[in-house]
Protein backbone atom coordinates (compact mmCIF):
# COMPACT_ATOMS: atom_id res chain seq x y z
CA UNK A 1 0.00 0.00 0.00
CA UNK A 2 3.04 2.27 0.64
CA UNK A 3 4.50 1.73 -2.65
CA UNK A 4 1.25 2.84 -4.61
CA UNK A 5 0.88 6.17 -2.68
CA UNK A 6 4.50 6.77 -3.26
CA UNK A 7 3.89 5.86 -7.23
CA UNK A 8 0.62 8.05 -7.19
CA UNK A 9 2.84 11.05 -5.24
CA UNK A 10 5.33 10.61 -7.96
CA UNK A 11 3.18 10.56 -11.14
CA UNK A 12 1.30 13.56 -9.38
CA UNK A 13 4.00 15.27 -9.41
CA UNK A 14 5.13 14.51 -12.77
CA UNK A 15 2.10 15.60 -13.81
CA UNK A 16 2.04 18.89 -12.41
CA UNK A 17 5.44 19.49 -13.26
CA UNK A 18 4.30 19.05 -16.62
CA UNK A 19 1.52 21.43 -16.68
CA UNK A 20 3.55 23.72 -15.23
CA UNK A 21 6.44 23.82 -17.82
CA UNK A 22 3.92 23.10 -20.88
CA UNK A 23 3.79 26.59 -22.36
CA UNK A 24 0.75 28.25 -22.74
CA UNK A 25 -0.42 29.78 -25.74
CA UNK A 26 -3.36 31.90 -24.72
CA UNK A 27 -4.80 34.64 -27.05
CA UNK A 28 -7.43 37.28 -26.68
CA UNK A 29 -10.23 37.19 -29.75
CA UNK A 30 -9.76 40.24 -31.77
CA UNK A 31 -12.61 43.07 -31.13
CA UNK A 32 -14.29 44.70 -34.21
CA UNK A 33 -14.42 48.69 -33.73
CA UNK A 34 -15.46 51.43 -36.27
CA UNK A 35 -14.05 54.56 -36.65
CA UNK A 36 -15.20 56.55 -35.39
CA UNK A 37 -18.01 54.95 -33.41
CA UNK A 38 -20.39 57.95 -33.63
CA UNK A 39 -20.96 60.31 -36.79
CA UNK A 40 -23.17 63.47 -36.99
CA UNK A 41 -24.07 64.33 -40.74
CA UNK A 42 -26.94 67.01 -42.04
CA UNK A 43 -29.15 65.31 -44.33
CA UNK A 44 -28.05 65.26 -47.85
CA UNK A 45 -24.31 64.96 -47.18
CA UNK A 46 -22.35 61.61 -47.21
CA UNK A 47 -20.04 60.22 -44.67
CA UNK A 48 -17.57 57.16 -44.41
CA UNK A 49 -17.01 54.90 -41.74
CA UNK A 50 -13.92 52.23 -41.31
CA UNK A 51 -14.25 49.16 -39.67
CA UNK A 52 -11.07 47.37 -37.90
CA UNK A 53 -9.97 44.85 -36.08
CA UNK A 54 -7.69 45.89 -33.22
CA UNK A 55 -5.13 42.64 -33.25
CA UNK A 56 -4.89 39.29 -35.26
CA UNK A 57 -2.52 37.33 -32.92
CA UNK A 58 -2.43 34.38 -35.23
CA UNK A 59 -2.55 36.09 -38.12
CA UNK A 60 -5.57 36.83 -40.60
CA UNK A 61 -6.37 34.51 -43.48
CA UNK A 62 -9.80 35.99 -44.36
CA UNK A 63 -12.90 36.94 -43.77
CA UNK A 64 -16.73 37.26 -44.28
CA UNK A 65 -18.76 39.80 -42.42
CA UNK A 66 -22.25 41.54 -42.79
CA UNK A 67 -22.59 44.73 -42.58
CA UNK A 68 -26.31 46.20 -41.95
CA UNK A 69 -28.16 49.34 -41.75
CA UNK A 70 -31.25 49.39 -39.42
CA UNK A 71 -32.86 52.33 -40.85
CA UNK A 72 -32.88 52.36 -44.67
CA UNK A 73 -35.85 55.62 -44.55
CA UNK A 74 -32.88 57.75 -42.96
CA UNK A 75 -29.71 57.05 -44.40
CA UNK A 76 -28.62 54.69 -47.41
CA UNK A 77 -25.36 52.65 -47.75
CA UNK A 78 -24.05 53.84 -50.90
CA UNK A 79 -20.94 51.79 -51.43
CA UNK A 80 -18.42 49.49 -49.41
CA UNK A 81 -14.49 49.58 -50.29
CA UNK A 82 -12.53 46.85 -49.20
CA UNK A 83 -8.57 47.42 -48.61
CA UNK A 84 -6.28 46.63 -50.72
CA UNK A 85 -4.23 44.00 -48.86
CA UNK A 86 -7.46 41.48 -49.44
CA UNK A 87 -6.34 40.25 -52.72
CA UNK A 88 -9.48 38.26 -53.36
CA UNK A 89 -12.64 40.24 -52.21
CA UNK A 90 -16.56 40.35 -53.22
CA UNK A 91 -19.79 42.55 -51.50
CA UNK A 92 -22.88 41.31 -52.39
CA UNK A 93 -25.81 43.26 -51.85
CA UNK A 94 -28.00 40.41 -49.27
CA UNK A 95 -31.17 43.32 -49.04
CA UNK A 96 -31.85 47.25 -49.29
CA UNK A 97 -29.58 47.51 -46.00
CA UNK A 98 -27.57 44.30 -45.93
CA UNK A 99 -24.10 43.51 -47.36
CA UNK A 100 -21.89 40.60 -46.89
CA UNK A 101 -18.05 41.47 -47.43
CA UNK A 102 -15.41 38.59 -48.16
CA UNK A 103 -11.84 39.54 -47.86
CA UNK A 104 -8.92 37.19 -48.17
CA UNK A 105 -5.35 37.64 -47.68
CA UNK A 106 -4.10 36.30 -50.37
CA UNK A 107 -0.79 37.63 -50.09
CA UNK A 108 -0.18 36.89 -46.96
CA UNK A 109 0.43 40.80 -45.78
CA UNK A 110 -1.69 40.47 -42.16
CA UNK A 111 0.93 38.14 -40.52
CA UNK A 112 0.75 36.88 -36.59
CA UNK A 113 0.51 39.98 -33.70
CA UNK A 114 -0.52 42.40 -36.94
CA UNK A 115 -2.67 45.59 -34.99
CA UNK A 116 -5.23 47.67 -36.15
CA UNK A 117 -6.22 45.94 -39.05
CA UNK A 118 -8.38 48.01 -42.12
CA UNK A 119 -11.53 45.26 -42.89
CA UNK A 120 -13.72 47.69 -44.80
CA UNK A 121 -14.84 51.25 -45.67
CA UNK A 122 -18.51 52.15 -45.68
CA UNK A 123 -20.04 54.98 -47.01
CA UNK A 124 -23.45 56.25 -46.08
CA UNK A 125 -25.71 59.56 -47.52
CA UNK A 126 -27.82 60.58 -44.65
CA UNK A 127 -31.24 61.17 -46.29
CA UNK A 128 -33.49 62.58 -43.54
CA UNK A 129 -33.30 63.70 -39.72
CA UNK A 130 -32.70 61.19 -36.99
CA UNK A 131 -30.37 58.56 -36.30
CA UNK A 132 -28.78 55.26 -37.70
CA UNK A 133 -27.44 52.03 -36.72
CA UNK A 134 -24.67 50.34 -38.66
CA UNK A 135 -23.91 47.11 -37.55
CA UNK A 136 -21.20 44.57 -38.61
CA UNK A 137 -21.70 40.70 -38.05
CA UNK A 138 -18.95 38.15 -38.18
CA UNK A 139 -19.75 35.35 -40.06
CA UNK A 140 -16.13 33.81 -39.81
CA UNK A 141 -12.08 35.28 -38.99
CA UNK A 142 -9.87 32.89 -40.54
CA UNK A 143 -6.33 33.03 -38.79
CA UNK A 144 -3.19 32.08 -40.53
CA UNK A 145 -2.63 29.29 -38.60
CA UNK A 146 -6.62 26.82 -40.08
CA UNK A 147 -8.42 28.33 -36.81
CA UNK A 148 -11.22 30.93 -36.47
CA UNK A 149 -11.65 34.24 -34.40
CA UNK A 150 -14.85 34.36 -31.99
CA UNK A 151 -15.33 38.54 -32.41
CA UNK A 152 -18.46 39.71 -31.37
CA UNK A 153 -20.58 42.15 -33.51
CA UNK A 154 -19.88 45.38 -33.40
CA UNK A 155 -22.42 48.65 -33.85
CA UNK A 156 -21.90 52.50 -34.63
CA UNK A 157 -24.11 55.35 -34.79
CA UNK A 158 -25.03 57.93 -37.21
CA UNK A 159 -26.93 60.95 -35.74
CA UNK A 160 -28.52 62.97 -38.86
CA UNK A 161 -29.72 66.34 -38.22
CA UNK A 162 -31.71 68.43 -40.26
CA UNK A 163 -34.71 70.59 -39.77
CA UNK A 164 -36.65 70.12 -36.27
CA UNK A 165 -35.00 69.02 -33.37
CA UNK A 166 -31.52 67.08 -33.02
CA UNK A 167 -32.26 63.51 -32.14
CA UNK A 168 -32.41 61.93 -29.48
CA UNK A 169 -30.25 58.57 -29.01
CA UNK A 170 -31.30 55.59 -27.23
CA UNK A 171 -29.28 54.23 -24.54
CA UNK A 172 -27.72 50.91 -25.39
CA UNK A 173 -28.56 48.17 -22.78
Amino acid sequence: MAKLAHVLGLLSVLILVGIISSPVLAFSQPVLFFSPDVVESNTGEDVQVHLLMDSAPRGLSGYDLIISLDTPDIADITGIDLPKWTGLQDTQKQSESSYLIQGVDSDDRQQQGAQKIDLAHVKVHAKAPGYATISATPVMIDDDQKGRYESSPVAMTIIITGAGPVPIIPMST
